[in-house]
């Protein structure tokens, strides 16, 4: 079973909380209305991850975005849209659980848990990371 490491479980956050504060409202300092936004992105990402849907990751990815797969490798944005894109892996569900949101001023920090279900070569897997 691939898992993917702390450190690109970090990152991902970084991403979410990027594009979801970068839509966000400038002056936004209701909790709830940052957290529904932050979901919403998070949302988008499971998707993209299960469509393997290269614009849609161009849309949520920052531009200075970086990824550190399950074999360590660090992936600019162009190499992890490529790599995700083309993945060999049929995901069937992407799902993200478990999320908190923490402000800090003008800044949030999602982390959560997501859990992927799917197929590669005929063989059902189940990946779960943090």
């Amino acid at each position: 079973m691939r898992r993917i490491s702390a450190t690109a479980t970090l990152v991902i956050g970084a991403v979410f909380v990027t594009a979801g504060c970068g839509r966000a409202p400038k002056r936004e300092t209701d909790p709830k209305a940052v957290r529904a936004e932050i979901l919403a992105v998070e949302n988008q990402w499971a998707t993209a991850i299960e469509r393997q849907d290269a614009t849609e990751f161009e849309r949520l990815a920052a531009e200075d975005f970086r990824f550190i797969d399950e074999n360590g490798r660090a992936l600019n944005r162009a190499q992890y849209i490529a790599d995700r894109s083309h993945n060999p892996d049929n995901v069937e569900s992407a799902i993200q659980d478990e999320i908190e949101v923490r402000q800090y001023g003008d800044a949030a920090l999602a982390t959560g848990r997501s859990s992927l279900h799917g197929a590669r070569d005929g063989a059902p897997f189940v990946y779960r990371f943090r």
